[in-house]
């Protein structure tokens, strides 16, 4: 008796769990773009001092970016170590894609307490972001970027600019980004 019970309970759970795991969201072509990141990253580059926003160290900077679509690929991480003016530097990123304002977004926290929070668009082979970094003691400054990828992908210039008010803008860092390594795993 109990058999046919269980036996029936599971045909029901099969007709009813198939269609719902069907239609489980998949990544579209915007989400899949982020892949152009994802591998890991080896980054020279130099920092400017801009003293009108306190910003007084200046010299070489290298970075290493290791990074990969995570949760289904509707993101990537980004974890970046390296040493700068300042000394060392570890970040975390986390990359998406918002289909409502057709942006993408970059969230960064980092071993200095700061937080980045960027928006960005995509135009061929040149990203641009716009966005923010937050000090922990709660200074803001805006910042602007661009990465430009070479055609075969493997490598992306960068230039970052930095303001205080929006309207004057400083360089800040120029530099080049290699592919070293890696590719688009999910996690």
């Amino acid at each position: 008796m109990l058999r046919p019970i269980v036996l029936t309970l599971l045909c029901v759970w099969v007709s009813v769990s198939a269609p719902i795991a069907s239609q489980a969201p998949l990544p579209g072509s915007e989400h899949k773009k982020l892949e152009v990141f994802a591998g890991v990253w080896d980054f020279g580059g130099q920092s400017i001092a801009v003293p009108a926003l306190g910003m007084t160290d200046a010299g070489k900077i290298s970075y290493r970016h290791i990074s990969q679509m995570a949760n289904g690929g509707f993101f990537l991480e980004t974890r970046r170590t390296g040493e700068t003016a300042r000394g060392p530097l570890t970040e975390l990123f986390v990359y998406s894609y918002s289909a409502a304002s057709k942006t993408y977004r970059q969230e960064c926290y980092d071993n200095r307490g700061r937080v980045r929070t960027f928006t960005g668009t995509v135009d061929g082979l040149t990203w641009s972001f716009v966005g923010t970094n937050t000090s922990v003691d709660g200074q803001v400054t805006r910042e602007r970027f661009t990465l430009t990828y070479s055609a075969d992908l493997m490598s992306a210039t960068v230039r970052s600019e930095h303001s205080r008010d929006g309207a004057t803008w400083y360089l800040r860092t120029t530099g080049t980004y290699t592919k070293v390594g890696g590719s688009a795993t999910d996690r």
